[in-house]
């Protein structure tokens, strides 16, 4: 572990970018006994590193992908989202320790960008009914790149319509076979009863087959995105403060 500025300057530029973090709503780094909920691949895999200390991941085996979950009541993004009353952001650190095919060559990280996937189940014994939002970020790091954060940010939860880069699933179109929103269901509405939170491997809507993974997760963090009148005083305060962050 180390400790790093949470502001780079020079590479994001003045104090806005700062306040990219606002109040904390919920950190996980696996060093505890109790991992709040959060599973991979539905299990609680827990690793250590010599530098890092520990991770939740999935070992060197044959996997479709691999996905982050939590359906814990206590985590921020369970139930009404628009509790929190605005804007939230998801980080998570993430490392490829291995990704490769059945010939044991390399497989482009580019072919698996991180889904952060919110779902309203429903009725829980009908999958059917099943709906979700979700945003596609970026890809997994390579092989040797080391721990690497992805930000997902889940801008205003009562907003009617989808914002951009966003999508839903629970409908299939009849003619262009695209994933949507069922008739009658929004954004808001899907915000305002989640049931399961994934970050996600898994792009609804493709099909995927065997792979050899070994992938971590550690240090997830979920923050309020502060109001814009608060930027400038969480800029300044942004110049003293620090965060705990893998490497």
């Amino acid at each position: 572990m180390n400790l790093r500025l949470i502001a780079t300057l020079a590479a994001v530029g003045t104090f806005p970018a700062l306040a990219l973090a606002g109040p904390v709503l919920h950190t996980e780094d696996f060093e505890g006994a109790d991992y709040q909920g959060w599973l991979v691949n539905g299990n609680d895999m827990i690793f250590s590193g010599l530098e890092t200390g520990r991770y939740m991941g999935i070992p060197f085996d044959t996997f479709w992908g691999a996905h982050l979950s939590n359906s814990d009541a206590s985590n921020p993004l369970i139930g009404d989202v628009s509790r929190h009353g605005g804007a939230l952001r998801v980080q998570v650190d993430v490392r490829t320790f291995a990704l490769r095919n059945f010939f044991g060559n390399r497989i482009p990280p580019s072919y698996f960008p991180l889904v952060l996937q919110l779902t309203d189940i429903g009725d829980p014994n009908d999958f059917e009914d099943d709906v979700s939002v979700y945003l596609i970020g970026g890809s997994l790091p390579t092989e040797g790149a080391g721990w690497q954060t992805r930000t997902f940010t889940i801008p205003d939860p009562t907003s009617a319509t989808l914002p951009a880069g966003w999508a839903g699933t629970g409908y299939e179109d009849p003619e262009t076979f695209e994933l949507r929103l069922p008739d009658g269901r929004t954004y808001a509405d899907v915000l305002a009863s989640v049931d399961d939170v994934r970050i996600t491997t898994f792009v609804p809507g493709y099909f995927y087959g065997f792979n050899f993974w070994e992938v971590g997760f550690d240090n997830i963090r979920i923050n309020r995105v502060p109001a814009p009148g608060s930027l400038a005083v969480l800029g300044a305060a942004g110049l003293l403060g620090a965060r705990r962050r893998r490497m």
